[in-house]
């Protein structure tokens, strides 16, 4: 897999709004692999998000109700999407003024793309 086929997927989710703050992809052990936009320090955003995803897993997991397909975080700050990749996970941060299902709609699409190339 070469990283450059999966940066155009990002940046075109990163390019298609103002409200989206950052796009990343991040390995399985919370590095991000490929990122665009805003942040403060991405390794340790990009390893909140992988440990956010994996928090989600265990308390699915105790509910015996599987794994995380999508997470969906909104505060008054931001909102954040993030979902599993393969061995991987995919976030992305907006601004809280963005449409929520657009959000998503534009996340998994950037998602689908992604598992195509992996």
């Amino acid at each position: 897999m070469k990283l450059s086929t999966l940066t155009p997927p990002l940046e075109d989710l990163k390019a298609s709004s103002d409200d989206i703050l950052l796009v990343a992809l991040i390995s399985n052990d919370g590095m991000p692999v490929v990122h665009f936009g805003e942040g403060l320090d991405y390794d340790e955003q990009n390893a909140w998000f992988f440990e956010m995803k994996k928090a989600c897993d265990r308390v699915l997991i105790d509910l015996k109700q599987g794994l995380s397909e999508e997470l969906f975080i909104r505060s008054r700050e931001a909102c954040i999407c993030i979902w599993p990749v393969k061995d991987m996970v995919f976030a992305c941060l907006a601004k809280p003024s963005i449409n929520s299902q657009r959000m998503q709609m534009l996340a998994w699409k950037t998602v689908s793309q992604l598992r195509s190339l992996l």
